[in-house]
């Protein structure tokens, strides 16, 4: 998406010279005792007009955290210039979540919302996964002139 080739995560010491994703200069002020730098819950100021503020249903969020790794904000006029667009930002105004507008469901967010997602009362954020995933199964069994009919017999082939 950036055309880096050698873009990575600080997480895999690869020795890349494009650290994407590097570590939190510093802890969650509510950080959990022994967890990750950012551990905990965080205060989230969720951008109109995108879609997680269209899931989130509104500008201040909180969330739950767990890990040590965010965004190289360095990054994030490529991000910009690739098509992607913050979504999310932190206390401090560090991102904390992108979006490929455009697209049927490309959100990467650091937050975790699983952490705080029940059976009872799931994560608004997989609810509209969900959602999403089941309007394009929908939208796939139609047949369509730019895809290839899956259903129809395929040629047997010869046992040799």
């Amino acid at each position: 998406m950036l055309h880096i080739a050698d873009a990575d995560s600080a997480e895999n010491n690869s020795g890349s010279s494009h650290y994407v994703v590097t570590p939190l200069s510093c802890s969650l002020p509510n950080r959990r005792e022994g967890g990750p730098k950012a551990s905990g819950e965080e205060r989230l100021k969720i951008l109109p007009g995108t879609r997680l503020h269209s899931i989130c249903g509104g500008e201040d969020d909180s969330e739950q955290y767990y890990c040590n790794y965010g965004v190289n904000e360095e990054y994030e006029k490529q991000f910009r210039a690739a098509g992607l667009r913050v979504s999310a930002r932190g206390t401090q105004g560090e991102t904390r979540a992108v979006e490929l507008p455009g697209h049927r469901f490309f959100i990467a967010t650091l937050f975790q919302p699983q952490l705080s997602s029940r059976p009872e009362a799931p994560h608004r954020f997989w609810l509209a996964f969900l959602r999403a995933a089941m309007k394009f199964q929908k939208a796939g069994s139609k047949p369509s002139a730019r895809r290839p009919h899956h259903d129809q017999p395929r040629a047997k082939t010869a046992k040799v």
